[in-house]
């Protein structure tokens, strides 16, 4: 027992004496270890500070290129193109996803530096692009991922990047550095001005920037420090719409004249400039505001575009008659109530950048109580529009738009309007002295208790907005076979639209057209030819009637630029221009000294019809026997005719109806009758028709042109004997000679109308008589009966 004993007070000594021994050698390394702590982390602290910093004046740096390129790229050229190699150019002036791209190539670079620049420390940055939380800093819901964004155009708008750093300093022993860094600039513009006196306007703005960082919250959030600098270090812009003589907003922007500019703490700022400018009425909301845009920027270069209100807001008012009055063949008043479904009644309206609104061409009249300031300076992509269906804003909802590119060109001596292709989305939708975007949309009618539509055109605020793609009916075809172009079309539920011109001359399994241009309506379905549109045509070719039509090739417009995947959604148009004249019966036989032709065809989504406004310019003095201002051919499926009177012959709207039969037996086949008025149709039994609508400038040509001579005619066969039965009107027909004068200048529109003689939107009726359903819409396409804008 008493060797057992000894040998456990040996082994409890020997574990006290190895517990002493790893204490001590503990307390060493501890001590050792807090010395290197003591040594090593100032270097940690200003490293990791330097890199921050350095990350945050590089996160700023690229906001500020970002948004100075996509407000003003030419004023900020001397940064902007230092990064054209980064794709920064002009041309993408306008497109934050390549702006972003350069900000990422350019952290790139920047992390390669720092990193070759602490490489003593064992340097090792990465950063990771998160969601950030900008509700609380804008009001909205809104945030930033992919590194950065902008939110502009509203009354509260802001710039911002965000990105989370991570650092590890390998040769320190220092790992998982993280840090949220934040740069942005926010303004808030008071929409109500302080004062308003008989010369000077002052208003009220806030301005904030960076801020802390919220981790407590997924995703985190952020709420920006009052700015103070921006009298000192920053620099703010006024700017205010233009007004022309007669007190009417012109869509254009001016700078104001800042006179003064006071720091009232936290961040708010007094601004007094010149002029004074008008306090409107929002007609939705009754709320008051200044129609003004405010541009700030810091000194690190970060811009901000504000707007103090973020849509335009009218109403079109219907002007067509519910009830139509007519005159039968013998001359006795009658009268034509349309039905309660006018589903039909679609109009496609144009609003240029200049504010003025547009219907066939024609600039649709404005209530002088409504004011409409300009849009801001925003790209065309970010614009939407919402049009009610019942006349209640209960259905106010996003509709269709569609973006076009419109010149003023001088032509044969008078201004004229044509379109030039649907325009950039990018490009900025400011008023133009030579190119103003259009902006399309469509207000419909469903029935006759609605009187009016509200229209409201806004933008978004996101700086990546697209263009939207809305589904639509139509599409163009453009195909080649063995060398040859075989389709050059626009397809429509109603109707193929084949384009036949110099480039495609052979109507598919109809007829070579030898270059001349016009447009051969087809089934959709069978791609049956019915026959074409003939723009003009002048003269006879032996026993052929009309030699001379416009010779030229149509440039179709479909797609946008940058966009191509983008199908125009609402129409489809063709131009062409034209110098020559050719003959359908005589390839060679083309001609320059006739007159000249500009004409404009839309294929219109959601709708019976197709405009073609026309100008015609006679260049030399001329006579021939027939001048037709247009032809519709019938390719053997009419049964019926019809023509309303002008009025200089017979009752205004009195009303022709003739058989094919009528047609047949008259002189030559041709039937001829005098004072064409605004409507011509023709239709089959089974009750399938289509009207050409002349507007008045049209029907008062006729006259001033043709005189008494001027007729409605319908040729029973084509040039091979084939069935036709087409509708033409007439400046003189083939029997009379007459004579054109040189410097002769025509404008006009034609409508081409497709009706039934029963289904939606019309009346049903027996097949004599359904040429009144395309009477019941005839006065949409009429000078005097066009739509109205006044306010809401």
């Amino acid at each position: 027992m008493r060797r057992g004993a000894r040998r456990g007070q040996i082994v409890v000594a020997t574990v006290l004496v190895v517990g002493i021994v790893i204490m001590a050698l503990l307390v060493n390394v501890y001590q050792m270890h807090s010395l290197f702590l003591r040594t090593r982390s100032p270097v940690v602290r200003e490293v990791v500070a330097a890199a921050t910093a350095d990350f945050k004046r590089a996160l700023a740096a690229t906001l500020a290129l970002a948004t100075r390129a996509y407000f003003n790229y030419t004023e900020f050229s001397d940064l902007t193109e230092r990064f054209a190699s980064y794709g920064m150019s002009m041309h993408n002036r306008h497109n934050f996803t390549v702006a972003r791209r350069a900000a990422l190539t350019f952290l790139e670079y920047w992390r390669r530096s720092i990193v070759e620049a602490y490489g003593a420390y064992g340097l090792q940055v990465s950063y990771e692009l998160l969601q950030l939380d900008l509700s609380r800093e804008l009001g909205r819901a809104r945030s930033v991922r992919d590194l950065m964004k902008g939110y502009w155009y509203l009354p509260i708008s802001g710039s911002y990047a965000y990105a989370k750093l991570k650092l590890n300093l390998t040769a320190l022993g220092f790992y998982n550095w993280e840090s949220d860094v934040f740069v942005g600039l926010t303004l808030v513009v008071n929409r109500i001005p302080a004062s308003v006196t008989s010369t000077n306007t002052t208003i009220q703005i806030s301005v904030r920037f960076d801020g802390d960082v919220d981790t407590g919250t997924y995703p985190p959030t952020v709420r920006g420090y009052p700015y103070g600098n921006l009298i000192a270090r920053g620099w703010v812009r006024v700017y205010y719409p233009e007004k022309d003589s007669a007190g009417r907003y012109t869509g254009a922007w001016k700078l104001a004249r800042i006179r003064d500019v006071s720091y009232l703490g936290m961040g708010n700022y007094s601004i007094t400039f010149e002029p004074a400018v008008e306090i409107l009425t929002d007609p939705v909301t009754g709320q008051q505001y200044t129609p003004l845009m405010v541009v700030i920027s810091d000194e690190r270069g970060i811009v901000v575009e504000a707007s103090t209100y973020n849509y335009l807001v009218f109403a079109i008012e219907r002007r067509t008659p519910d009830t139509l009055i007519y005159y039968d063949s013998a001359g006795n008043r009658q009268t034509l109530s349309r039905p309660s479904d006018i589903s039909n009644e679609v109009y496609t309206l144009e609003m240029s950048a200049n504010l003025s609104l547009y219907w066939l061409g024609q600039k649709l009249a404005v209530d002088p109580q409504l004011k409409l300031p300009p849009f801001p300076y925003v790209p065309i992509k970010q614009v939407r529009v919402n049009v009610t269906l019942d006349g209640t804003l209960s259905t106010l909802a996003e509709r269709p738009i569609q973006y076009e590119n419109w010149t003023t060109v001088p032509w044969r001596g008078v201004q004229v309007d044509i379109p030039v292709g649907l325009a950039d989305p990018q490009m900025d939708l400011v008023k133009g002295d030579k190119y103003n975007a259009r902006l399309v949309f469509q207000v419909k009618f469903p029935t006759t208790s609605i009187k009016r539509q509200y229209v409201v055109l806004w933008w978004y605020d996101d700086l990546d907005a697209e263009p939207a793609a809305y589904p639509t009916q139509i599409q163009y075809i453009y195909r080649k076979e063995g060398g040859q172009v075989t389709w050059k079309d626009v397809r429509h539920p109603l109707y193929d639209v084949e384009f036949v011109d110099l480039e495609h001359q052979q109507s598919r399994g109809y007829y070579d057209y030898k270059g001349v241009a016009a447009f051969v309506l087809r089934d959709p379905i069978t791609d049956f030819a019915f026959g074409p549109f003939n723009l003009h045509a002048f003269g006879v070719y032996g026993n052929y009637l009309g030699r001379y039509r416009p010779y030229g090739t149509w440039q179709v417009y479909y797609n946008y630029m940058r966009y191509s995947w983008i199908q125009a959604p609402i129409r489809i148009f063709a131009v062409l221009n034209t110098t020559l004249v050719g003959n359908v019966y005589a390839a060679g036989d083309v001609r320059s000294d006739y007159y000249d032709t500009l004409a404009i065809v839309q294929v219109v989504n959601g709708t019976r019809y197709i405009p073609v406004i026309t100008y015609i310019y006679w260049k030399n003095t001329r006579s021939g026997e027939g001048y037709w201002l247009a032809t519709e051919m019938g390719r053997g499926y009419a049964d019926y005719f019809a023509y309303t009177a002008a009025g200089y012959q017979y009752k205004q709207n009195q009303t022709f109806v003739y058989t094919y039969d009528d047609v047949s037996g008259s002189p030559g086949g041709v039937l001829i009758r005098p004072d064409p008025g605004a409507l011509m149709a023709h239709w089959s039994s089974g009750g399938v028709g289509r009207a050409v609508v002349l507007n008045k400038a049209a029907v008062q040509l006729l006259r001033s042109v043709g005189g008494s001579s001027a007729s409605f005619s319908s040729t029973a066969t084509a040039p091979g004997g084939q069935r036709q039965g087409s509708i033409e009107a007439d400046f003189w027909p083939y029997t009379t000679s007459k004579t054109v004068q040189q410097g002769t200048l025509l404008r006009y529109w034609a409508v081409l109308f497709d009706f039934r003689s029963s289904g939606s939107g019309f009346l049903s009726l027996p097949a004599s008589s359904a040429w009144q359903n395309a009477y019941i819409y005839t006065p949409m396409f009429l000078e005097d009966y066009a739509p109205r804008v006044i306010k809401p």
